[in-house]
């Protein structure tokens, strides 16, 4: 079986994350994972195969922390790291509010492996997971 491999993306919106990461980051480092309409976008590096589709945005921010973690080669995961004392700490303070800014999110896992017909292409493999904020259901396409 060969390799796999692969990253992540993650998108949604969240005023209070981005006003928590503004306060140790440049505006340079911000426009790297902040979107023209306020979004965020992210890209990670899997380091442990497959991940779990977050059912809530509880998951979703524990989700987003390990990724930081896991990451810190990546710009917000180097914010992250650097100053993770105070960002877990202004996190906890602000929780309810921190849960409640979530939009919709969407999570793209991208796992690739080899073809089985030609062993030096690689098959993309996707799942994306949408959690919707006003019904908290989660979708899954594979």
């Amino acid at each position: 079986m060969a390799v796999q491999k692969g990253y992540c993306e993650i998108q949604f919106t969240n005023a209070v994350i981005i006003d928590i990461f503004s306060r140790y980051a440049t505006n340079s480092e911000m426009a790297e994972f902040v979107a023209d309409d306020g979004s965020i976008k992210m890209r990670f590096r899997m380091e442990n195969g497959d991940i779990e589709a977050p059912e809530n945005c509880e998951q979703t921010l524990g989700l987003m922390f390990a990724l930081f973690e896991s990451n810190p080669q990546s710009t917000i995961g180097r914010i992250y790291t650097e100053n993770q004392q105070a960002i877990l700490r202004e996190t906890v303070y602000t929780l309810s509010k921190v849960l409640d800014s979530f939009s919709d999110v969407t999570l793209t896992i991208h796992r690739f492996k080899s073809d089985s017909s030609d062993p030096s292409k690689e098959i993309d493999i996707q799942k994306k997971i949408v959690l919707k904020r006003e019904t908290k259901v989660v979708t899954v396409n594979e």
